[in-house]
């Protein structure tokens, strides 16, 4: 089982408690202050040519309005969210219209394996809020501290062996 991703900084002080040090939290809100572009997103060509997906984006648009979580960085998962959202729409009346079982299957089977790949590309790539949040390290860096290996390699170098 994974761990649990770290909840942003806004969200630990409206909590109004942490086991994080005040340190680690200065640390926190400056590292995610430093993932903002301040650049808003925009609609792509494709979901505004698309009903069901402009309709989602223009929900999306104004939920995240008072978000600065959410910025440019953000513009192709949220227009690809919205032609997914479209997608769904478009499948569930196809389902509903198809009589041939095996064609059903294959056709689920195929947009679920694409969105999933998606996803994980998403992630990996930072494309969406969490996986940059979650990019961020837990502890702010000790410019003094060596670490383990430096350490093992200089005493080995100065015992000359």
């Amino acid at each position: 089982m994974a761990g649990r991703g770290s909840k942003p900084v806004q969200l630990l002080k409206l909590e109004g408690k942490s086991h994080r040090t005040k340190a680690e939290l200065e640390h926190r809100e400056k590292s995610e202050k430093s993932l903002y572009t301040g650049i808003d997103f925009k609609e792509s060509t494709a979901v505004k040519s698309d009903t069901v997906a402009h309709k989602e984006f223009l929900r999306l648009k104004k939920l995240y309005n008072n978000i600065q979580y959410v910025d440019g960085l953000d513009e192709q998962i949220i227009n690809r969210y919205c032609l997914m959202v479209s997608e769904e729409n478009y499948m569930r009346e196809l389902f509903v219209n198809e009589t041939d079982d095996e064609v059903k299957l294959e056709l689920y089977k195929t947009v679920t394996k694409t969105r999933d790949t998606m996803l994980k590309l998403e992630d990996r790539l930072f494309l969406n809020p969490t996986a940059r949040v979650k990019s961020i390290p837990k502890n702010p860096v000790e410019d003094n501290k060596v670490s383990p290996m430096a350490g093992f390699l200089k005493r080995r170098a100065d015992s000359g062996g």
